[in-house]
């Protein structure tokens, strides 16, 4: 069996063998390169992360990779398009094309690709049009995208103008997680926290015990001591939920 029918092979430890051979070998000819490409979208994580690492190994070497992979983004299927984004950030810093690949991952259904997304996203932090796009997201994205932007911008430290009016307008989005990423994100980026802790003290009544629980505990964080959020907190320590009780007393002996 060659090593590119080794990369394409159905058993996993084909292509692992194969692709350290690959990387130990530190070249690539084109069908090999191509073999090495397709197995970034591989199910099994082991073979896309160590395709991804010999991406990078072979680009150090002269390899020609990071324009195969380039038109890689642009691939119909998304995990291909996720795989070149990921074996580019490999290759040292992610170019700005991979940031529409960064941008879909974060509505992945599988959790380690939306937190991959976000840590590659991070290191696109100059962009002048990144917080943009999230913030879009966070309007117009699936579930996952919409609470996953609200993290990023959170992480990204992200305090222009048009942020923490769309995390405000993300408190009422129908998904709690959503919701919860919302408020951590604004809680650690608003400028006007008085503003940002009435809103808040909107999600005491949430309909979601965790969204109530989390709005007790960053109104403590938030140290706005208005009489509308300290009688909003004296009402969640009358709750009927001792979790909720806990959190509403936290904070209003923060609050003094």
């Amino acid at each position: 069996m060659s090593r590119s029918e080794a990369l394409r092979s159905a058993a996993v430890a084909d292509r692992l063998a194969a692709i350290a051979a690959l990387t130990a070998q530190g070249s690539a000819d084109p069908e090999e390169l191509a073999a090495l490409v397709e197995c970034l979208a591989h199910p099994a994580k082991a073979v896309a992360r160590r395709a991804a690492e010999a991406c990078g190994v072979l680009s150090r070497r002269g390899v020609g990779v990071r324009d195969v992979l380039l038109r890689h983004l642009t691939a119909p299927d998304m995990r291909r398009r996720w795989g070149a984004a990921f074996a580019l950030s490999m290759l040292g810093e992610p170019p700005p094309e991979s940031a529409a690949a960064l941008l879909e991952a974060l509505g992945c259904d599988d959790g380690d690709i939306r937190w991959a997304a976000a840590d590659i996203l991070r290191r696109l932090q100059g962009r002048p049009d990144l917080l943009d796009r999230l913030c879009a997201l966070l309007r117009e994205g699936n579930a996952a995208q919409r609470k996953m932007a609200a993290y990023c911008l959170r992480d990204l430290d992200a305090r222009r103008d048009v942020v923490a009016p769309a995390l405000s307008a993300a408190l009422d989005d129908s998904e709690p997680a959503v919701r919860l990423a919302a408020m951590s994100a604004l809680a650690r980026l608003c400028v006007d926290r008085a503003a940002a802790a009435r809103r808040i003290a909107l999600r005491l009544s949430d309909v979601d015990a965790g969204v109530q629980r989390a709005a007790a505990a960053t109104l403590g964080q938030l140290g706005e001591r208005s009489e509308p959020v300290l009688a909003a907190l004296r009402a969640a320590a009358g709750s009927s939920d001792t979790s909720l009780q806990r959190a509403a007393n936290r904070s209003l002996r923060i609050l003094g």
